[in-house]
């Protein structure tokens, strides 16, 4: 009657060594079939994810396998890898305008690492020397930034969606370390979201150019702390 949990006990870790073991090989044959190092690398982290989040979610101390901090300096390393191969494969006049997207793929490969790192990860993994407020402070910083930088610039979708995923993983990791926020001032955000988007969507009709870029900064401002609201809304604090 024993024998069988015995025999499934490391699945997750043999699942886990199989989407590593799918990863390196598509990785290897597609950098020496195509040489594209942006799509290749980034079908190979689509191909790991998966089995990762199954070892993750499967294996009763994931952190055996997935120590947070080594797995999180993967993450950044390649996402630095990705978002260099992208600006190295830009043409020079057009780089200020790719950096954008660049960002968005360097974040689609960080962000769900790090959202390991912070649940999974204990006191002694913790790197970010910012209290939680501030996390959250310099996460809107950058995520008006980067609209700022869409704007103006260019590439405003993909700098629209970093800066989307930044505030809301900026909030979430505050949560996630024990700041709560009164259901109130939770709603006064979701308000003053909706403000700012009216606003930048007004300022963008006076101005009469790029109308679409404008609204989408608009919606991001305005769904920005809807989307927080909707993730914390069980809270009853």
């Amino acid at each position: 009657m024993d024998a069988r949990p015995e025999t499934n006990r490391h699945v997750p870790e043999f699942g886990l060594v199989t989407g590593a073991f799918l990863s390196l090989s598509f990785l290897v044959a597609g950098l020496v079939l195509t040489g594209d190092v942006v799509r290749t690398l980034l079908t190979s982290v689509v191909i790991l994810y998966p089995f990762a989040a199954y070892a993750i979610t499967h294996s009763p101390d994931p952190t055996t396998v997935l120590p947070p901090r080594v797995t999180s300096a993967l993450a950044v390393l390649v996402g630095v890898v990705l978002v260099g191969a992208v600006l190295a494969d830009t043409e020079p006049s057009r780089v200020a305008t790719e950096l954008p997207y660049a960002l968005f793929l360097g974040a689609l490969v960080v962000l769900p690492a790090a959202a390991y790192h912070v649940t999974a990860g204990g006191a002694d993994d913790r790197l970010n020397p910012l209290t939680p407020p501030q996390t959250v402070l310099v996460a809107t910083a950058v995520s008006v930034g980067l609209l700022a930088y869409g704007l103006l610039v260019g590439g405003v979708r993909f700098a629209a969606a970093t800066a989307l995923s930044s505030f809301l993983a900026g909030s979430l990791y505050a949560r996630a370390r024990g700041e709560r926020l009164a259901r109130r001032t939770r709603r006064r955000f979701v308000a003053g979201g909706a403000a700012c988007g009216v606003l930048v969507v007004l300022l963008g009709l006076l101005r009469g150019t790029a109308m679409e870029s404008w609204l989408l900064v608009g919606l991001c401002l305005a769904a920005a702390p809807t989307f927080f609201y909707a993730l914390t809304a069980p809270e009853r604090a």
